[in-house]
Formats: C-alpha cells, sequence, structure tokens
C-alpha cells in the first residue's frame, strides 16, 4: 500500500520517509514536497486560501492518479496553513497530518511550549489545542532560521548552543509547561541533544500521526 509523504522541502520529506520506515519498514512511500527551501515553503503558506488549495490539490491529483489514497503531511507549518480535513474529504482520500495530533495532546496537557519553524504554525496549533481545551494554552516560538539550520545540517548541538534552546528550556519551564513539543518536523533532528537540558517531556507529534495513519489502513482493511 502506497503512503505519499508531502513536507515543506525535500529534506523533510525525506525525513517523513525516514520515519515512516523506521517505524514499518514494509511501507511503500512516494516522496511529494511542495517547495524547493524554508523560505519557498514558508512565503506559499501566507497566499491566499484559493492559491494554497489549488497547489495543493493538483499535488494530490498527482499522487491519486498513481493510485494512492493515504497521504502523511509531514509539515506542522504546512498543515496549520492548509485545510486538509477539506481537501481530503472532497476528493475521497485519507490525510494525517499534525494538527490531529494537537488535539490529541490537549486532552492529556494544560500548557504546552512549542518550537515550531514560524508562527504561522504556533497560531494553527493555538487554534486547534483550543477548540479542545479551552482553558489550555500554548507557549510558541517560532523561528524559520532553526529550521534552516537544520537544513544545512548544522550539528545538534552546535544548534542547541548557537540559538540558545537551553534558555528557551528554561523559559517553558518558567512559563508552567508541561512538556516541549517539536512542532517542526525537522526538530526531531536535535530531540536528544536537547533533552540534556530539560527535566520536561520532549514530544513528536509524528509519533501520534503513525497511530493514526496505521488505524486508517486498518479501517480500510476491514470494510474490504
Amino acid at each position: 500500500m502506497k503512503i505519499a509523504v508531502i513536507a515543506g522541502t525535500p529534506v523533510d520529506t525525506q525525513m517523513g520517509i525516514d520515519y515512516l520506515h523506521q517505524r514499518d519498514a514494509g511501507l511503500e512511500t512516494v516522496f511529494l514536497p511542495c517547495a524547493s527551501d524554508p523560505r519557498a515553503c514558508h512565503l506559499f503558506q501566507v497566499k491566499s486560501h484559493e492559491e494554497k488549495t489549488a497547489t495543493m490539490r493538483e499535488l494530490y491529483r498527482s499522487a491519486i492518479d498513481m493510485g494512492i489514497r493515504y497521504f502523511f503531511v509531514y509539515c506542522n507549518s504546512l498543515s496549520s496553513a492548509v485545510d486538509f480535513d477539506t481537501l481530503s474529504e472532497s476528493l475521497g482520500v485519507k490525510t494525517v497530518t499534525p494538527m490531529r495530533a494537537y488535539e490529541k495532546l490537549a486532552l492529556d496537557y494544560n500548557i504546552l511550549g512549542l518550537l515550531a519553524a514560524n508562527n504561522q504554525s504556533t497560531k494553527g496549533i493555538e487554534d486547534r489545542f483550543t477548540a479542545v481545551n479551552p482553558s489550555g494554552y500554548v507557549i510558541g516560538i517560532g523561528n524559520l532560521r532553526l529550521t534552516e539550520a537544520v537544513e544545512r545540517m548544522i550539528p545538534p548541538a552546535e544548534i542547541v548552543r548557537n540559538f540558545r534552546l537551553r534558555s528557551a528550556c528554561d523559559f517553558f519551564e518558567a512559563s508552567g509547561c508541561e512538556a516541549v513539543v517539536l512542532a517542526c518536523t525537522h526538530f526531531p533532528y536535535f530531540k536528544e541533544e536537547l533533552s540534556q537540558f530539560t527535566g520536561l517531556p520532549i514530544l513528536d507529534p509524528a509519533d501520534i500521526m503513525f497511530e493514526e495513519l496505521l488505524a486508517n489502513i486498518n479501517q480500510t482493511s476491514c470494510n474490504l
């Protein structure tokens, strides 16, 4: 069964494919980046709703023509800028995005700290989180330069040091956060390094996404 992995750039698209293969080596994946680099992806996200939907619809149709019915959107900021739920329903396919993960996290946490690629992402995540948990808090940091550093493959220790991420963790702790979410799919790249500087759980939404993907596939199998 083929799964289309859509992400912001070739780098995080490949990260999404690698993640899925680590979880299940038998999955067949298709590589579908929507932009050439983080800046191009960011600029796409601030286009009109109509432009974004038209571009994504064309990308989806190219995958559907290959017989693909499952989509894995491995990009937090992209999934906060495009209405993938409505798009998927209109095309009769299944899509898993990080936004669904935040709805589930809102059931377990009241105060989340976010490290995100941009503030398009923090806004979208806060909307989803608050819809489920109106009394909760989302405390976000959006930094496109952090994403660009990962794209350049700067060593994790250097990224954590240069961007003062230890201080960011101190800020989250002082703000009462119960966990820190890697709200950009590039950021698991430095998860192990960052975990040395905080006692807070560091969460990766991809783990929730994978479980939803499996549930969708299993449901389809049961209906056959």
